[in-house]
């Protein structure tokens, strides 16, 4: 019996065998790398948003105007991850039992996060841009009439 074969045959199981494993194992450490640089940019970029001012004046309202009438007015976080705002402004309430409400859904002035693109390939050319100012700007602004009994749901009773 030829011992030697036998062991030559061993070897290059054993050799291919090791560089399956390494290879699988280089390919699992990569997709894990390129996984969690994917949710770490995406955290960065959903955290790199900054608002210039966050309480800015509801929309329609200018600070040199003429003092307007008495209103009760609430600014809260809106929208996705409270990236808008929304503003509810009451009006005196009337003999009636009911009140004037103006709901303005917008965007405060912001800053956008600086993106790049491509650059995946060699030749591709990664373009980059460092962000931008955004002014602020309304989504909607409804006025309509409430009773203490036509309150919607996520909003509250009348502002005092």
């Amino acid at each position: 019996m030829n011992t030697s074969a036998n062991t030559n045959q061993n070897h290059d199981i054993t050799t291919r065998t090791a560089r399956a494993i390494g290879t699988g194992f280089l390919r699992r450490n990569i997709a894990g790398a390129l996984l969690a640089a994917a949710f770490a940019s995406t955290g960065i970029g959903l955290a790199a948003t900054a608002y210039a001012d966050d309480g800015a004046p509801a929309p329609g309202t200018d600070a040199t105007a003429a003092p307007a009438p008495a209103v009760n007015c609430q600014t809260d976080p809106w929208g996705f991850l409270g990236s808008q705002r929304r503003t509810l402004c009451d009006g005196p309430i009337a003999h009636d039992g009911s009140w004037s409400r103006t709901r303005s859904i917008w965007v405060p002035a912001h800053y956008t996060p600086g993106m790049c693109y491509g650059g995946s390939d060699n030749w591709r050319l990664e373009v980059c841009d460092s962000g931008r100012f955004v002014d602020q700007r309304e989504i909607s602004n409804d006025t309509y009439p409430v009773r203490p009994e036509t309150v919607l749901p996520d909003e509250p009773a009348h502002l005092n």
